[in-house]
């Protein structure tokens, strides 16, 4: 592997030379977002291999009935993605002050010791706090996406920034799925340990090999109070801020309910492994087709891409509620997948376009909590629906939120491109 470092000059150099000179070299862009993949890979893995097993850690933890453990699950799902949603915008600004690499470290070690004290919980309270310091730790794509963009050439964006998502949907494969089986092989608590060894490889790999420009902290950057003014102010911004909410809470309705779900038509034997497995697929299938999907978004426009991917994964939401075996579920969700590897990257990629690289982190960072804002309340919601009225009706509200976003999104798009305000 060639390793690259930036010159004083801000350009990638290697052994002196710059890279451009090497004709055997990839493009600095190529290198710079291959590296990052593997960082955000192993961070990604070592976090979602608690997804699988987290409902069920609850019930080791004392919590006996079936509807106490849907709503604890709901909510320690959620008070995570709600910490990280209140703290993303201070970290987005103070990383276009001090660093993208800076907040990337601290995302991994602090998560990495938030992941081995969760190994030593003994009640769902101290869980609960736990979480919290989980989400307070949060923000790491964001950071990535800041700093990969400035590198990527604009025709590009879409491609690269699907690609960084794969490294993050690549980890969501690995993740459920080893996390499953080592829960049925070791146990919950070993698990949390290895969540945290992993996460410690991917800061100690942040500090080997990501390498940014050193950042003038003397130069005016926009607050946290600009960076809002901005994003309400633009109306693509706004409309992206909004698509991410609604998408993250309609995706995350389930998040709680799932592995209660599989259980529930799976039966208790090696069940963590068969919720790791569902899970895993969708991650499976985003990995293989968001490279494609954002290169789709370079050539046709994002806008239409994402309004297309939100309805059908809509569609593919509804015979979900509707099977009879675990197994069933399989197909379906690699069918969810292919569509949702097309909505992240064009959000992400519509905010890059509408964005100075001085306020990128701090914008992304906004975004990033309106999203976690619709993280935090979609499995508190779908906690509690599945507690009052079912795990299948709870699916179909997903289904239904997703689908009337795209109809809206679609519209929207259609006025504002009348009026060329569409920057992608």
């Amino acid at each position: 592997m060639i390793l690259t470092s930036f010159s004083t000059e801000g350009g990638f150099c290697f052994t002196g030379v710059s890279i451009t000179d090497i004709g055997t070299s990839m493009e600095s862009w190529k290198q710079v977002l291959y590296i990052s993949w593997g960082v955000i890979f192993f961070h990604t893995a070592g976090t979602g291999m608690l997804m699988p097993f987290l409902p069920l850690y609850v019930k080791e933890l004392g919590v006996a009935s079936p509807q106490a453990q849907s709503l604890w699950s709901g909510i320690l799902y959620g008070v995570t993605s709600l910490s990280s949603a209140l703290m993303a915008p201070l970290w987005g600004t103070i990383s276009d002050k001090y660093g993208r690499k800076t907040l990337i470290l601290r995302t991994t070690l602090g998560i990495s010791v938030v992941a081995l004290l969760m190994s030593f919980a003994t009640n769902v309270y101290q869980l609960f706090v736990l979480r919290i310091l989980h989400g307070v730790c949060a923000g790491m794509l964001p950071a990535f996406v800041a700093l990969v963009s400035v590198k990527l050439p604009r025709d590009k964006t879409g491609q690269g920034i699907g690609t960084l998502q794969s490294a993050q949907f690549s980890g969501q494969i690995i993740g459920p799925f080893i996390g499953g089986l080592l829960a049925d092989l070791l146990g919950y608590r070993k698990v949390l340990v290895v969540i945290s060894l992993l996460t410690l490889i991917a800061a100690a790999a942040t500090m080997l090999f990501i390498h940014e420009p050193q950042r003038d902290r003397a130069k005016p950057r926009s607050s946290v109070a600009g960076n809002i003014k901005l994003v309400l102010s633009s109306g693509n911004l706004r409309i992206v801020a909004m698509a991410l909410f609604v998408t993250q809470f309609a995706l995350y309705i389930v998040q709680p309910i799932f592995p209660l779900y599989i259980v529930s038509l799976h039966g208790t034997g090696n069940s963590a492994t068969m919720v790791g497995l569902v899970f895993a697929v969708t991650g499976f299938s985003t990995l293989l087709f968001a490279p494609a999907r954002g290169k789709a978004g370079d050539k046709v426009g994002h806008h239409k891409v994402l309004s297309r991917s939100l309805l059908f994964a809509g569609v593919a939401f509804i015979p979900q509620a509707l099977v009879a075996l675990a197994y069933q579920l399989l197909p379906l969700r690699a069918v969810l997948g292919f569509f949702v590897a097309g909505i992240i990257p064009s959000t992400q990629t519509m905010i890059v376009k509408n964005t100075k690289d001085s306020q990128r982190g701090g914008v992304l960072g906004i975004t990033h909590s309106v999203s976690a804002g619709g993280h935090a309340l979609g499995p508190l919601v779908g906690g509690l629906v599945g507690a009052l009225f079912g795990y299948r009706v709870a699916i179909m509200l997903s289904a239904a939120l997703l689908i009337a976003l795209s109809f809206i999104l679609k519209n929207y798009f259609r006025e504002k491109g009348t009026r060329q305000e569409i920057t992608d």
